[in-house]
């Protein structure tokens, strides 16, 4: 008889266990990865655009320069979304506002971060909504889309935002 694991604890998948939790130990396109790093070197967050095909490492780079920002408030401070699974209006309307409307105490020049995975497959409704509620709450928080195709993203998002396109 096979012994079996007497843990009950769910196993971490391998890309979760090995993701990197600090930008710079992201390997490959080092040129975006120069990017997130001045911005954890001046702690300052601006709204941010990844483009690039699937497994190029956008979320894992943008989770990792999350982590380095906020440090312990991550879980409280990030909002993490993928717009394939929830690209409604009601997405935009209610768990981005209700995020945006929770209280959270952050270190100065910190803000909260809403990561919106697959953002180019919102539809235009829900992208038109998402802008009118960012243009009220962005003073207190940073919007970061992840896309595989930036032009699929409405014009008011990509004026404005630091793209960088992630290649292979």
């Amino acid at each position: 008889m096979a012994s079996s694991s007497s843990s009950s604890a769910p196993e971490i998948p391998w890309v979760e266990k090995y993701r990197p939790a600090k930008v710079v130990d992201i390997v490959g396109n080092q040129d975006a990865v120069a990017r997130l790093q001045v911005i954890v070197i001046d702690g300052n967050m601006p709204n941010l655009i990844l483009a690039g095909p699937p497994g190029t490492g956008k979320t894992t780079s943008i989770l990792a320069l999350a982590h380095e920002l906020l440090g312990p408030n991550y879980k409280e401070a990030v909002l993490e979304l993928n717009a394939s699974d929830d690209r409604g209006i009601d997405v935009v309307r209610n768990k981005i506002k209700m995020f945006a409307q929770k209280k959270v105490t952050l270190p100065p020049g910190c803000y909260k971060i809403i990561i919106l995975g697959e953002a180019d497959s919102m539809t235009s409704g829900a992208q038109q909504a998402l802008r009118r509620t960012m243009e009220y709450i962005l003073t207190l928080h940073a919007l970061l889309l992840l896309a595989i195709h930036h032009r699929k993203l409405s014009n008011q998002f990509r004026v404005g935002a630091l793209l960088s396109a992630l290649q292979d």
